[in-house]
């Protein structure tokens, strides 16, 4: 193990999804400072639009986070590293996910008490706490980025296409790299990315002995990050690794992993395509539900008092 790579590991973990959250952080409050000293020289600070806010807030987030894809490290993506890096990422994303939930939960009168008293004073903590909030749950989406990112990396690792990789997400992602978690794929002997504690070395070399081990962990890990995805995208993740191991069973894992670029991936790209227009043709033709309109209607007495 070698200290770089234990750099390289920490960095899909903690020091790129840091670094996220400080950028995107620091370039949308400038861009909604500047955007108000601008917009206030030209509008009346009661009727400044906020569509163009949002857009520029929007680009700038997109930016921080092409930044961020841009300068994670680009070394080969093994079997072993892969593992590690997604299991603590998922552990970390999904765990952190469900503490700010409960004690968002248990707390929910005073956050809604204290946003309805912006109106008329903000305190200092209020603003602290809101900051380090935003910070928090920046650092959460930018480890979610770092996750798309290594699994990408790992789907590279089968010489699937770029385009290929695009055009399968969302709802076909799950179908490319689920096979780079459980099968290897020009193997190597020295990880990449090592972790630094040795308990978590040894845990996923357990995990990487036997299928078995690798199957139960990946069950479980994918549970685990239904807290954050959904329960909704464990079923489709779990569906598509069913297809994936009833074709890896009936041509062989060679085969399949030669066919990977072209047939498979192909097919993870046509299923994207079926299932989004099935989404979106069922969305635009559902009927809009309107809430139900109640009229009270009670009868005022008027009592005219004339005073002569």
């Amino acid at each position: 193990m070698t200290e770089n790579n234990t750099n390289k590991f920490s960095t899909w973990i903690l020091w790129s999804p840091l670094k996220f959250a400080v950028i995107s952080f620091c370039v949308m409050i400038s861009t909604a400072f500047f955007y108000s000293l601008i917009a206030g020289a030209i509008y009346n600070p009661s009727s400044i639009p906020q569509t163009p806010l949002w857009i520029l807030l929007a680009i700038g987030f997109i930016c921080s986070i092409a930044f961020q894809f841009k300068k994670l490290p680009r070394d080969k993506m093994d079997r072993t590293s892969f593992i590690a890096i997604h299991n603590t990422q998922t552990i970390v994303l999904s765990g952190l996910f469900l503490i700010s939930a409960y004690l968002i939960s248990r707390h929910a009168q005073q956050i809604m008490f204290t946003l309805l008293m912006m109106e008329t004073r903000i305190s200092a903590t209020f603003l602290i706490v809101l900051g380090a909030s935003l910070l928090f749950y920046l650092y959460l989406i930018g480890l979610l980025v770092a996750n798309i990112c290594a699994k990408v990396r790992r789907i590279r690792e089968f010489n699937i296409p770029t385009w290929k990789i695009v055009c399968s997400m969302p709802f076909g992602f799950s179908a490319l790299w689920t096979p780079g978690y459980i099968l290897d794929a020009n193997a190597s002997k020295v990880p990449s990315y090592a972790p630094k504690s040795e308990l978590l070395n040894h845990a996923n070399n357990r995990i990487i002995s036997t299928t078995t081990y690798t199957i139960a962990t990946f069950i479980a890990i994918t549970l685990l990050s239904g807290f954050f995805f959904g329960f909704n995208s464990v079923l489709l993740t779990f569906s598509l690794t069913l297809i994936f191991g009833i074709w890896a069973i009936q041509v062989g894992t060679k085969k399949f992993i030669k066919s990977m670029p072209d047939k498979y991936s192909t097919s993870a790209v046509i299923f994207n395509i079926a299932l989004l227009i099935i989404t979106i043709v069922f969305f635009s033709l559902a009927p809009a539900t309107t809430p139900d309109a109640q009229i009270t209607i009670s009868d005022t007495e008027i009592t005219e008092t004339i005073t002569q």
